[in-house]
């Protein structure tokens, strides 16, 4: 097929999942891995190729495609046991969308770069219906080429991408402040709510 990426996707959870039929929607060659056999399974009901581990879901994949939580599943899936760098091919893209510090995103480009590989910082946001739908938010980081690399992925999952520069590290910092101000948020408008129904309480019970 024209234009056909050979893409996996680590990690097929809520997430994951919709992000890798965004995917196979795209015309994309799409291999994926989870621990789950229910995630495997529906992944393969969408048109995916499933695989138990990381290191057999990227023979020969393009793009590498990380969705898990945090740093420590991140360092898992990549460079533990039958993790992914070991098995990808030079010149490989690996895109990073777990919430990890910037500090640890660098460590992980610089291990991935040992490898001949290149690695994107590239936390997501949108939620489960926006990655079925291919809308997400990317704010991502890292050298021009590793953005042209991973070009036909982001197409595919996001509908909008910040280029956050080339430093690596950029993307996970505009996360985590992107985090701190949506629970600020939360908690002013829970603040609110209580706050609203001590005025309903007290009118209430107010008499004249």
């Amino acid at each position: 097929m024209p234009g056909q990426t050979h893409i996996a996707v680590i990690g097929l959870g809520s997430m994951g999942l919709g992000m890798a039929r965004s995917l196979i929607r795209a015309g994309h060659s799409v291999a994926g891995c989870d621990i789950s056999e229910q995630a495997r399974e529906s992944f393969e009901a969408s048109g995916g190729k499933p695989f138990s581990t990381p290191a057999a879901a990227v023979e020969g994949a393009d793009i590498v495609v990380v969705v898990v939580v945090n740093a420590a599943q991140t360092e898992t899936v990549l460079f533990g046991e039958k993790g992914a760098v070991a098995a990808m091919k030079p010149g490989a893209v690996i895109i990073s969308s777990a919430t990890v510090a910037p500090a640890e995103a660098k460590g992980f480009a610089a291990r991935a770069a040992d490898k001949g590989l290149l690695y994107l910082d590239a936390p997501i946001s949108g939620g489960s219906v926006k990655a079925e739908a291919g809308e997400l938010t990317v704010m991502a980081s890292g050298p021009v080429e590793t953005f042209a690399a991973a070009r036909p992925a982001l197409d595919a999952m996001a509908g909008t991408v910040y280029e956050l520069g080339d430093a690596v590290g950029i993307g996970s910092s505009f996360e985590i402040v992107n985090q701190l101000l949506a629970g600020v948020h939360i908690a002013a408008a829970c603040e609110a709510i209580t706050f609203a129904r001590s005025l309903a309480s007290t009118s209430r019970g107010s008499t004249r």
